[in-house]
């Protein structure tokens, strides 16, 4: 299954993960909030900084410096990358604005995966830097050298938000990378958790599309990544569970493969729900909601009653009671593993309660009654 994969990895493309030139720049983000405090008490100390490292740090003073003194902001360094776009992985505004007035190319390509500085600013999730560029004429849909452009990689990385502004944009939810892979399938593949998929859904994306090698679904990469969370939201938006990729493998299969039960038993609901399986009686009273709530209620009034009846019972063997014990103790967990819904939290302690009051209710008044009369 590894293997497997690897192999869905090395084809889709888009591989997220942070690349050198992605590292960098940020590595010197996060420690440079300890330079810069030295800089306040020091102010001569970055006087000999090279343009790419005060940059990277937000000195604009000292860029300034060295722009005036006849730098050319289009100059890459030597990783291919400009200046534009160490500052916008940084989130300097203040950079970007200048840089541009003095002539850099908005949409310049460089470093090892051939971005933009938007894509760079995507893959931080630097929003306001995504706005600002923007608003200079960079392009959201130009693709990098892994074939994605800025809302495949918004989606993959998990930047809600901007998804949510390249979407209002104009940017297509449906729109496929170079590899045919949907931000619906990148965020099911790589996302863990509710948005940006529950984003995507409310904007009516196509759910069952199929990505261009594999063809498997937003569903297929969901259950490939272990994905419950969007698995969970696929299904309620009425994903396609029979839907089949270029190996005839249903969502379902996959699931069997990775021998997950939890991703299993949903994906056989779902099918069950749809009608495409004919479960059995005791399978359709599992999927019967307000059958398992009363099972949850009630259970708790027959346990008590038992405890009592068994013991108040005039039989003189003890063994004959411990099993008759034992026995109601397996029918429970029978009923819990088999109708307890763990969503409907408050009912089990709530028929406990319920069963409880009962019991001593009735109990009272049947011994009390006669006196009272």
């Amino acid at each position: 299954m590894v293997d497997a994969m690897e192999e869905y990895e090395k084809e889709a493309g888009c591989v997220p993960i942070l690349h050198p030139e992605e590292i960098k720049p940020q590595s010197h983000y996060n420690h440079g909030y300890n330079e810069i405090v030295s800089r306040k008490s020091h102010v001569d100390d970055y006087s000999t900084w090279d343009i790419v490292k005060a940059t990277q740090y937000g000195i604009f003073e000292r860029c300034r410096e060295l722009v005036e003194a006849g730098f050319d902001v289009r100059q890459p360094d030597k990783e291919n990358v400009t200046l534009l776009h160490w500052a916008a992985i940084n989130n300097r505004v203040d950079l970007v604005k200048y840089y541009i007035s003095k002539g850099a190319i908005v949409d310049q390509l460089g470093g090892d995966l051939n971005s933009t500085p938007l894509h760079w600013a995507t893959r931080q999730g630097h929003l306001s830097m995504v706005v600002q560029l923007m608003k200079y004429g960079a392009d959201p849909s130009l693709i990098d050298g892994e074939g994605c452009s800025c809302v495949h990689l918004a989606a993959q990385f998990g930047h809600t938000s901007i998804v949510a502004y390249l979407i209002a944009k104009g940017q297509d939810v449906d729109m496929m990378d170079q590899n045919g892979m949907t931000p619906l399938m990148w965020a099911a593949y790589r996302t863990h958790s509710v948005d940006p998929t529950r984003l995507l859904l409310t904007f009516n994306v196509s759910v069952n599309l199929g990505d261009k090698y594999h063809k498997n679904t937003a569903l297929h990469w969901a259950v490939l990544a272990g994905n419950t969370t969007v698995i969970s939201l696929l299904l309620d938006a009425n994903a396609n569970v029979d839907a089949q990729n270029i190996k005839g493998e249903t969502p379902l299969d996959l699931a069997k493969q990775r021998k997950n039960v939890w991703m299993i038993n949903h994906l056989q609901e779902a099918r069950q729900a749809k009608g495409y399986d004919s479960p059995s009686y005791l399978k359709r009273l599992k999927m019967d909601k307000e059958f398992r709530q009363k099972v949850m209620l009630g259970t708790p009034f027959v346990v008590i009653w038992l405890v009592g009846f068994i013991a108040d019972l005039d039989i003189d063997s003890w063994l004959i009671k411990g099993l008759m014990y034992a026995g109601m103790w397996i029918t429970v967990q029978f009923l819990s593993k088999a109708f307890f819904d763990h969503s409907m939290h408050s009912a089990l302690p709530l028929g406990i309660y319920l069963a409880t009051k009962f019991w001593m209710y009735t109990t009272w008044f049947y011994w009390f009654w006669n006196d009272i009369l």
